[in-house]
C-alpha cells in the first residue's frame, strides 16, 4: 500500500469519511502504519509528533486529483482554522485497512490532536529502541509545554486501548 491508498483507506474508516486537520490525518496514518496496515510509508519526527512527507503529498495529489476534498473548517472554541480531507467517492478506495486496524483507528477518535500527537511521539521514541519510561521522558523533554498530567494521562490511555504495548514492568508505560 503506498502513501495515497493509506490515505484514502484511512479516510474510507472514518466516520463522515473524514478527518478535520493535518496533522490529526498524520498522526492517525502514523497509528494505522504501527497497528498493521500494509503501508511503505516513512515518518520521521518534527515539529508535532511523527510526520510523513508520503502522507503530506498524497493528500495534496489525491486533493489535486479530485479524489478527496479539501476545505477549511474552523475548530470550534479555537477560532483558527484548519484544513479538513473527505473522501468524495468510495469507489476511489482500492485497498481496504485491515478490520483489526479500522476498529483500533475508531478507538482513538475520541482523543485530542494533542493527545494524539504525544501518543504518537511517545510510541515513535519507543520504535527507536527507547524503553518505555524513557520515552515518556524524551517526550516530555522534546514537548514540555504539551506534556501536562493530563494530555500524558489520555496518551497512555490511548496506546493502552489500542494494545501498542503489551507487558509490565520495563516494557510498559510508567503508572499505567
Amino acid at each position: 500500500m503506498n502513501a495515497e491508498a493509506l490515505v484514502l483507506s484511512l479516510l474510507d474508516t472514518l466516520p463522515g469519511k473524514e478527518v478535520i486537520g493535518r496533522k490529526r490525518l498524520q498522526k492517525l496514518a502514523y497509528f494505522a502504519l504501527n497497528l498493521g496496515a500494509p503501508a511503505q510509508v516513512k515518518f520521521f519526527l518534527y515539529d508535532f509528533g511523527p510526520f510523513s512527507a508520503e502522507v503530506a503529498s498524497a493528500a495534496q495529489m489525491l486533493t489535486l486529483l479530485g479524489e478527496i476534498g479539501e476545505d477549511d473548517t474552523l475548530l470550534p472554541n479555537k477560532k483558527r482554522f484548519v484544513k479538513s480531507y473527505k473522501l468524495r467517492d468510495d469507489s476511489t478506495v482500492k485497498e481496504r485497512l485491515p478490520i483489526q486496524v479500522s476498529e483500533h483507528i475508531a478507538k482513538l477518535l475520541p482523543y485530542s490532536t494533542v493527545e494524539l500527537e504525544i501518543a504518537s511521539t511517545i510510541l515513535f521514541f519507543h520504535n527507536k529502541g527507547l524503553s518505555w519510561a524513557n520515552a515518556l521522558d524524551a517526550t516530555k523533554e522534546l514537548k514540555p509545554a504539551k506534556s501536562v498530567p493530563q494530555v500524558i494521562s489520555k496518551a497512555k490511555e490511548a496506546l493502552a486501548g489500542v494494545g501498542l504495548y503489551e507487558g509490565r514492568g520495563t516494557n510498559s508505560l510508567p503508572g499505567t
